[in-house]
């Protein structure tokens, strides 16, 4: 099916220029840390001047650690409230538009589908919620018991870091957490399409848990005029069915299906981004 041809610059291209950007600016604040103490930080816990940002599931394995001799520093808690509200907002938008596991993985997935010339659908089999918030409520305590674990199920802070130490060549670092990354990828690409990002990720299950359902999301708005032609789900990054309008638990917002939904269905597209 031939579709018409797209915007020089469509919602992808955005992300995609994102991405990149986070990209470069956390390879340039680590390399000017030395020089400026502005911009500090991975994505564990970044300071931008006097505001600090938590990664969520980092802050609660802390609270709840010290839960016997509570201490609530306004900065951290500040800090903590500020991707939540986002993701109140916006949904989990962290999750497509600057994570930089996503972004490997969707640059890899690229190259795999121009190398083989084909792109095979991978649906992924929705699971309840109570699967996700099971396993985040275990990741939640092995955090809290395990401080080092924490640090390693999360994969954006663990990437920034891991930037971080090829600046400083600390190979037993890298050895360590290539080997770590290329575990999780293997079963990632090859065996479940996105297991991590839909099923296990702590920082992704917290920020669809704080997800207000009337803020920013893909909805169908107009069930007569879907083809049910799939695209959509075809395009979908997570392999979720939007065509179905059943994605709304695990969409994180990149806005492929609309982007696809819009070139077929250049006036009126049935799928559509939607706030209130």
């Amino acid at each position: 099916m031939s579709l018409p041809k797209k915007k020089l610059w469509t919602l992808t291209l955005y992300r995609r220029a994102l991405q990149v950007g986070v990209f470069l600016f956390f390879f340039l604040v680590y390399y000017t840390s030395h020089k400026q103490s502005f911009f500090l930080g991975t994505f564990y816990s970044f300071k931008i001047g006097p505001i600090h940002i938590v990664d969520p599931y980092i802050y609660l394995t802390y609270f709840f650690r010290n839960l016997p001799t509570p201490k609530i520093y306004l900065d951290t808690l500040i800090g903590f409230l500020i991707p939540v509200l986002l993701a109140f907002f916006l949904g989990r938008v962290f999750c497509s538009w600057v994570c930089p596991y996503n972004f490997f993985y969707e640059v890899l997935n690229s190259l795999k589908v121009r190398l083989f010339k084909r792109h095979e659908i991978h649906y992924f089999c929705p699971h309840t919620s109570k699967h996700r918030f099971g396993i985040l409520l275990i990741l939640l305590i092995a955090g809290a018991v395990f401080p080092f674990l924490a640090y390693l199920v999360v994969l954006p802070g663990l990437l920034s870091t891991f930037l971080h130490q090829i600046i400083l060549r600390a190979m037993n670092f890298l050895s360590f957490t290539l080997l770590f990354l290329g575990v999780i990828f293997v079963l990632d690409f090859f065996f479940k399409k996105r297991i991590w990002c839909n099923l296990l990720c702590p920082t992704g299950i917290l920020l669809q848990l704080f997800s207000w359902r009337r803020g920013l999301r893909v909805e169908k708005i107009d069930e007569e005029r879907c083809g049910q032609c799939a695209l959509c789900s075809f395009s979908c990054p997570l392999g979720l069915t939007p065509h179905l309008n059943n994605h709304q638990d695990l969409c994180f917002n990149c806005g492929k299906c609309v982007e696809i939904c819009e070139r077929l269905r250049m006036k009126d597209p049935p799928l559509r981004f939607k706030f209130f």
